[in-house]
């Protein structure tokens, strides 16, 4: 993960002497060794001695790249972060990664550094202090208060460094907090077919989380593929609405009254079809939605898989939010969809819409659905937006305790 950029040592052969005339040689080696001895005992410039100094870190725009081989340091410290990192899900956020010099007493330490977009499900200091934990099983420990920059066109960079004190091994970790207006663009229906809309989707590359109906033709597959590329997977778990559904369409199904454990057991069968799941939505809902001991009982086996929810709001008094607060689940809610009607005309009316949301308010969340004209309409909008300073970012990015 980690791109290690080798110091290159020029090293000079020693060439011969061949066809140089010794007599010539000779007073070039007495002079040489008289400026050396008058330099000994008359005195020259020292080299100077280093003030103790406070732990520093070196911008990451003015560090140089160096080896952490070369340097000799060991990667136990750098192993225990990042096991960490990726236990909480936070390596899919990475914005940048190298290997550069860092201060530290004075001194050049090469330092693993990584820089990650900051979820608001955390703040840059609990992050801190989590990877605090994981830091001092390595024997390191922060080296300074964090710092907190304000970077133009960036947004709020807050920096940690930690370092182990006996072989100065460090890890430098920079948390951002963007100043760009983000925008979270769920793509719903997911598991139904691949083909021109998957590839459609494929090409957005910007981050996208994708909600999948499980137990449909394509669902694992695609659950176990979209990581790869760059798509978030979440379950679209259908409940029920106002709409008929016949029977047997959906394999999981839940409907308002349902029994607390066998909701429960839905959601568990659900999300066990979908590898690398972290969150689900509902799928139609506008009934089901409206029933607190249903959504809970969905939320409390979400807390148990460490898992969030979206609420989709097919009904403004949908209490998915409520339910959430209850068990302790990560949540967030859905401001726009995106293709009512499935026409190019209404999905770009409506990203732009989203787009200036975004502008007011620093956040919109959108929903659309796995259709080829909604995601060929898409992949060039996202491009446009992105090329105007908007942000895409991941579901899981934008949830937070209610």
């Amino acid at each position: 993960m980690i791109n290690k950029r080798s110091m290159n040592l020029a090293t000079n052969e020693r060439g011969t002497l061949t066809g140089f005339p010794l007599v010539l040689l000779t007073p070039i080696l007495v002079v040489a060794v008289m400026g050396l001895l008058a330099h000994w005992f008359l005195g020259g410039p020292s080299a100077p001695v280093a003030a103790a100094a406070q732990p520093t870190v070196v911008p990451a725009t003015t560090a140089a790249p160096v080896s952490a081989a070369a340097a000799g340091q060991d990667e136990a410290l750098w192993n225990a972060i990042d096991s960490q990192l990726q236990k909480m899900d936070m390596v899919k956020l990475q914005v940048h990664s190298e290997i550069k010099s860092v201060v530290i007493d004075g001194k050049n330490v090469a330092a693993h550094w990584a820089a990650y977009r900051l979820p608001d499900l955390y703040t840059a200091q609990q992050l801190t202090d989590i990877l605090s934990a994981a830091a001092a099983t390595a024997g390191a420990t922060l080296t300074a208060p964090i710092q907190q920059t304000e970077q133009e066109g960036t947004g709020k960079v807050t920096t940690a460094l930690y370092a182990e004190g006996t072989k100065v091994n460090a890890v430098q970790i920079d948390w951002i907090a963007t100043s760009k207006p983000r925008i979270c663009l769920i793509i719903d229906d997911a598991g139904y077919q691949k083909g021109a809309a998957l590839e459609a989707l494929y090409d957005f590359k910007v981050p996208v989380t994708c909600s999948i109906i499980p137990h449909t033709q394509y669902s694992n597959l695609l659950a176990q593929d979209f990581p790869s590329h760059g798509v978030e997977v979440m379950c679209h778990l259908p409940m029920e609405g106002h709409d008929h559904v016949a029977r047997g369409a959906y394999k999981e199904y839940l409907k308002k009254g349902m029994d607390v454990e066998t909701a429960k057991e839905e959601v568990k069968r659900g999300l066990a079809d979908l590898p690398n799941c972290k969150g689900l939505n509902n799928h139609m809902g506008s009934v089901a939605t409206l029933d607190l001991k249903l959504m809970t009982a969905v939320c409390e086996e979400l807390k148990a898989e460490n898992m969030f929810v979206i609420d989709s709001k097919t009904s403004a008094k949908a209490i998915v939010s409520k339910a959430a607060k209850a068990a302790g689940v990560p949540v967030a809610q859905r401001e726009f969809f995106l293709d009512n009607q499935k026409t190019p005309g209404t999905v770009l009316k409506e990203m732009r819409l989203t787009a200036a949301y975004a502008q007011k308010h620093g956040l919109a969340v959108a929903i659309g659905h796995f259709n080829v004209i909604t995601l060929k309409t898409l992949k060039v909008e996202v491009q446009k937006l992105k090329d105007q300073g908007f942000e895409f970012v991941y579901a899981s990015e934008v949830v937070h305790q209610p």
